[in-house]
């Protein structure tokens, strides 16, 4: 019989007390997206207690008069006219529940984990029907790229056509633009003269149009400050899949919030958190043994809405990806 220098092992049978799991009290990170659409809007809110529908105006451009006056002759007056764009604010909610021996008995901190998960549900939830309203006019807005695939031109063409519709730049003087990064590996390999620049290289960031630089901002292109997001919307079926990739002018599409009401404004889901409820459970009629340890939930009212169906005040770029 073999000499064994250890009799008893791990993986001794009798021995069955023995811990075989330690179980990490953390859990591990997860592949969150970044939420760039809402920063792509124009913020307003309406006061609560008069009403859910808000109403928008705007005066009619009157055009030149090219008909001189005649002379002691009083002329006919003008009418003014204008247009109105309505929206009607919307809540949105989401709730979850954990039992009592479930808070008390979770080798993690289960509620402030839940809080989080629910959290980043109402961050997507605003970015993609902000997008989703984007996205609703693509029929009068989108372009197939000039080239294989996306490239300096594309933004040219695009603030060019922003421009001769005298839409001004969102940000100070510049264009906010929203891409995939497969649209953005496109970009960075385009070397055309006067292309990408990468945000390490601005002259001066922190001062670039007056605004810091955001959450998630790549570079400039044309005249336009370009976020990274996964969020976008596609069209076609894999493999032929095309992103869009969006420039966006002042005044495209308005986000207004039910005052006090809205949603938390969240871009990095990493750094920043939703306004969740966290509410212990307690005895009550409703639950009169108090079996619910833990409720958490969010709740918040707002609408977003195209503000200008006339000329449209942003443009949607369809590409390829040169890498999939």
């Amino acid at each position: 019989m073999a000499y064994t220098p250890a009799s008893n092992t791990t993986l001794t049978p009798s021995l069955a007390h023995l811990a075989t799991v330690y179980y990490k009290t953390r859990a591990l990170d997860q592949l969150k997206q970044m939420f760039m659409f809402l920063e792509g809007t124009e913020p307003d809110d309406i006061p609560q207690r008069v009403g859910k529908t808000v109403q928008f105006f705007r005066y009619g451009l009157m055009a030149a008069n090219t008909t001189p006056a005649t002379e002691g002759t009083v002329g006919t007056g003008l009418s003014l006219t204008s247009t109105t764009i309505s929206a009607t604010i919307q809540e949105y909610s989401d709730f979850l529940t954990l039992s009592k021996l479930l808070v008390a008995t979770a080798i993690d901190s289960i509620k402030a984990n839940a809080a989080e998960q629910l959290g980043y549900r109402a961050g997507l939830t605003v970015d993609t029907i902000t997008r989703i309203e984007f996205d609703s006019n693509v029929a009068s807005v989108a372009v197939s790229t000039l080239g294989a695939a996306l490239g300096s031109i594309d933004f040219r063409r695009a603030v060019t056509v922003l421009q001769a519709n005298n839409v001004r730049p969102k940000m100070g003087s510049t264009y906010f633009g929203i891409a995939h990064p497969y649209a953005i590996f496109d970009l960075k390999s385009d070397n055309t003269a006067g292309g990408f620049i990468d945000v390490m290289k601005y002259a001066n960031a922190a001062a670039l149009a007056n605004s810091p630089t955001m959450n998630g901002e790549v570079g400039q292109i044309e005249n336009v400050r370009i976020v990274r997001s996964t969020n976008v919307g596609t069209t076609g079926t894999a493999p032929n899949v095309l992103y869009y990739t969006y420039v966006i002018g002042k005044g495209a599409v308005g986000a207004v919030d039910l005052a006090g009401l809205g949603p938390t404004k969240v871009m990095d889901p990493e750094k920043q958190s939703f306004a969740i409820n966290v509410i212990d459970g307690k005895p009550q009629i409703a639950d009169p043994t108090g079996t619910i340890g833990a409720a958490v939930s969010y709740w918040f009212a707002f609408v977003v809405q195209t503000l200008d169906t006339t000329t449209y005040r942003y443009r949607i770029i369809y590409s390829d990806s040169s890498i999939i």
